[in-house]
């Protein structure tokens, strides 16, 4: 019987069910009920990406400006002392740059409000816009102090040559794509796959021991290694047998950025058809002219068969 560890995942199994954790880190994890990213406003600003943060906030900015300018619009121009007026176009854009001035309370003076109804809408834009505005800082802050990890796995699992006992070995390589530092970085490696208890399939957990499971520093690369001995899971079972059982290998990182100084956590996993027999990984590192340690990224899955049949991602 297998060392049992559930994740929180449960034991339950149906054939249709996805791999657990997708290759990002994500869940294949669907919670009716809960507090969706829509509604759960602060989160999902935090988290979405670059490009649609910064599309928000500009779109954000010039829709709040549209919708103060035309309230000013209908109020009527004439009472913006100082704006051009003429045609239509002309009116509606002398209240957008009112607006504007306003709403980041910038306010050259060429135009000024006037009238009870102006100025009372005036004030309301002026405080929805120093809202607005220490609302996108505390988002900016926020996107820029949150610490995450940034790690490049390989594509696959390699079963190698494993010098000590002269054995075989199960690894995989990782690195920080950033240039910062990790220290106290920790791996945990748990394999998870399908038993027939009393014509019940059920899922079972069963943590791989590593060679090595905890660096203090990782500045280059790390190959991440699983003895295959008389205790491993892959000494039971054959690969294609663990593909049949639906094994997946789940990798849980755990580190600390230098630059934080505060724990960072990332996962992915591995499928038993990610999986390379008699291969081994070539060299990721390479010294140049001034001594540098030089570590290519993009290649970190570059294996080669033991037939010397070259393979790349």
């Amino acid at each position: 019987m297998p060392n049992s560890e559930d994740l929180g995942l449960g034991d339950k199994y149906n054939f249709k069910e996805k791999r657990l954790i997708n290759k990002d880190g994500s869940f294949n994890v669907v919670k009716h009920g809960s507090i969706n990213k829509i509604r759960d406003t602060y989160t999902h600003l935090l988290e979405m990406s670059w490009g649609k943060f910064i599309l928000i906030l500009f779109g954000s900015y010039f829709v709040l400006n549209l919708f103060f300018a035309l309230i000013y619009f209908i109020i009527g121009v004439e009472n913006l002392e100082g704006a051009d007026t003429g045609s239509n176009f002309l009116n509606f854009m002398s209240c957008l740059y009112f607006s504007s001035q306003t709403f980041t309370t910038v306010g050259y003076g060429i135009i000024s409000p006037n009238g009870i109804a102006v100025n009372l809408v005036a004030a309301i834009e002026a405080m929805v816009g120093l809202l607005s505005f220490s609302l996108a800082t505390g988002l900016l802050f926020g996107r820029f102090a949150r610490p995450n990890l940034k790690l490049a796995f390989s594509d696959n699992m390699l079963i190698s040559d494993y010098p000590k006992n002269n054995g075989k070995g199960l690894m995989f390589k990782l690195a920080n794509r950033r240039n910062s530092v990790l220290l106290e970085t920790r791996v945990e490696v748990i394999a998870t796959y399908n038993i027939d208890i009393n014509n019940e399939i059920k899922r079972t957990y069963k943590r791989l021991d590593l060679e090595i499971a905890e660096v203090k520093m990782l500045p280059t690369q790390w190959t991440v290694v699983h003895p295959i001995d008389e205790t491993s899971l892959f000494n039971d079972y054959s690969l294609k047998e663990l593909i049949d059982k639906r094994l997946e290998i789940l990798i849980l990182i755990k580190a600390v950025d230098e630059s934080y100084s505060q724990p960072i956590f990332e996962r992915t996993s591995y499928k038993a058809d990610e999986i390379i027999e008699n291969a081994n990984f070539l060299k990721g590192n390479q010294i140049g002219d001034d001594g540098n340690i030089i570590i290519d990224l993009d290649n970190i899955n570059a294996y080669e068969k033991q037939n010397s049949d070259l393979n790349k991602s």
